[in-house]
């Protein structure tokens, strides 16, 4: 094994050079010891084709996880062959959906002998990521293997079967994707009322299985968990037998979710750490009302909110970038009051603080659902907290939690957010000295910011090699894209990724992010240690 730092809180652990089923067998029991057996200060750890990512506390003792690292990996060693992989036998509609006319000329074949090639060979799985439950699979004929599409579609059915690469894999919901179409399966791979959500695991076997007619042309029907959330609730979102206590009057999706403490430990199933983008102001406006610092709050992103009090409540906002009207007048910022029903409270984009986030808390939380040991949203899985973005209509409850007598603890406001940052960054896992010194001298400014990210604008940066083989990305990482205008990850970024990541953004220093409006000038600083 070779172990590689990428930023103050994650490790890549190289055990191979080249990806196979052996490999794959091998990294899902790994993966499976170390979480089983992970100390407190470990976060996460996430497959990739060659090696695994393990995610940690800052500031985490280095030489006692580097121990317990390698007195796992010769345990498992020493157990010889783990338990047998899982078998799954997928049936596929192959042509339904399909991009077939475009393959057929891509790779000089008829679609008979494509389809035939694809349903013939024997798949395993090396990991899941991407989306919640995506499988990647090895063992591609060689015959179909072709590049990627150059411009990714901005919308893939659920349930779609497709190659890209050397690659194989389902779409487990609806989602942008950049793979070749050949069918389309109704098999579920992830659920999101189970635990875990999907059965399938690194070093599973697969075959597909042609089964029905073969509609060309056909539209694919969506798999997509959930989708029957296009209905606006009757009941709470959070908790349909808990009393009505807020109305959502209008709001900008995906711009409001509830977000409560990270979701540690699930990125092998691809599903989001989530969590609030700006911690300490999620933690203010809680202890304003004295809420326990991991309560479910609304998270709002510079765009505004409108919301309607249907039963009396106490609430505080941490107003990072937007002023607070209630029914029509001033309320305070990080400081409780008084939300009686009928009255309407306003969000929006301006606050004198400056920002770009603001955080509504209530005394006693807002009642969302629990998964995967978090209370926040996932809204590509569709789990957690209200289990998407909130729209007009909605309807939320009172949570249960304990309200502490110091209410009102935690009010002073924070500084005015200022509009040019500094963020320090750590060389990354594809680090090239050339890149990280351009990274150094460039100025940028935020170009557009959501949960997955923020895209910097600047003078774009060559990349020796922007494609690299899929791995886990770590939590802050920036990502340089082919066009050479870098994206630093945020808490919703997809779990493992393909492009090259020349640094790593110290993860104490991402609230900056979450606060910092498009326009905002960003600088990027040196950390102590880079090598």
């Amino acid at each position: 094994m070779r172990v590689r730092r990428a930023g103050p809180a994650a490790w890549y652990v190289d055990v191979a050079e080249s990806p196979s089923p052996e490999v794959a067998a091998r990294l899902g029991a790994l993966q499976r010891a170390l979480l089983e057996g992970a100390p407190a200060p470990v976060r996460d750890v996430v497959p990739g084709y060659t090696n695994l990512l393990i995610e940690v506390r800052p500031g985490a003792s280095m030489g006692r996880l580097r121990r317990w690292l390698e007195a796992t990996a010769q345990s498992v060693e020493e157990g010889g062959p783990g338990p047998t992989p899982a078998r799954h036998l997928v049936s596929v509609r192959y042509g339904e959906g399909a991009d077939r006319a475009e393959l057929e000329a891509r790779l000089n074949l008829p679609w008979e002998r494509i389809a035939t090639l694809h349903a013939g060979a024997r798949y395993t799985v090396a990991f899941l990521g991407f989306t919640p439950g995506f499988p990647y699979l090895l063992g591609l004929p060689r015959e179909l293997v072709t590049p990627r599409r150059e411009s990714p579609r901005p919308r893939v059915p659920g349930g779609s079967v497709a190659i890209a690469g050397e690659q194989a894999g389902i779409y487990p919901s609806a989602s942008p994707g950049g793979w070749w179409i050949v069918g389309h399966t109704g098999e579920r791979l992830f659920d999101r009322e189970a635990w875990p959500p999907t059965r399938w695991a690194a070093g599973d076997e697969v075959r597909f299985l042609p089964s029905g007619p073969d509609p060309e042309g056909a539209p694919a029907r969506s798999a997509e968990p959930g989708a029957s959330d296009a209905r606006v609730p009757a009941a709470p979102l959070g908790d349909a037998g808990a009393a009505p206590a807020l109305e959502v009057l209008e709001a900008w999706p995906p711009s409001a979710t509830l977000q409560a403490g990270p979701r540690w430990r699930v990125g092998h199933l691809g599903l989001a750490q989530a969590g609030a983008l700006d911690a300490t102001a999620h933690l203010l406006a809680n202890r304003a009302v004295g809420n326990a610092a991991d309560a479910a709050a609304l998270e709002l992103l510079a765009l505004p909110l409108t919301l309607r009090a249907l039963a009396p409540v106490t609430a505080a906002v941490a107003c990072g970038g937007h002023r607070v009207l209630l029914d029509g007048r001033p309320a305070p910022c990080q400081r409780p009051f008084a939300w009686r029903p009928g009255a309407v409270l306003e969000l929006l984009p301006g606050g004198r603080a400056g920002g770009n986030a603001s955080y509504l808390a209530l005394a006693g939380g807002v009642a969302a659902h629990a998964y995967g040991g978090s209370s926040s949203t996932d809204v590509r899985a569709g789990v957690g907290g209200s289990r998407r973005a909130l729209r007009g209509g909605d309807v939320l409850a009172l949570g249960a939690g304990r309200i502490a007598s110091t209410v009102g603890a935690g009010a002073a406001l924070r500084p005015r957010y200022p509009a040019r940052i500094g963020l320090r960054i750590h060389p990354g896992p594809q680090y090239d000295p050339d890149t990280f010194r351009r990274l150094l001298a460039s100025t940028f400014k935020v170009a557009g910011l959501d949960r997955t990210g923020v895209r910097l604008d600047g003078p774009p940066l060559p990349q020796p090699a922007p494609d690299i083989r899929s791995e886990g990305v770590p939590w802050g990482a920036l990502q340089l894209p082919a066009d050479g205008h870098p994206i630093v990850l945020l808490a919703d970024r997809g779990r493992t990724g393909g492009y090259a990541k020349p640094a790593v953004v110290d993860v104490r220093d991402l609230w900056q992010l979450a606060q910092a409006p498009v326009g905002t000038e960003v600088w990027l600083i040196a950390a102590e240690g880079r090598r």
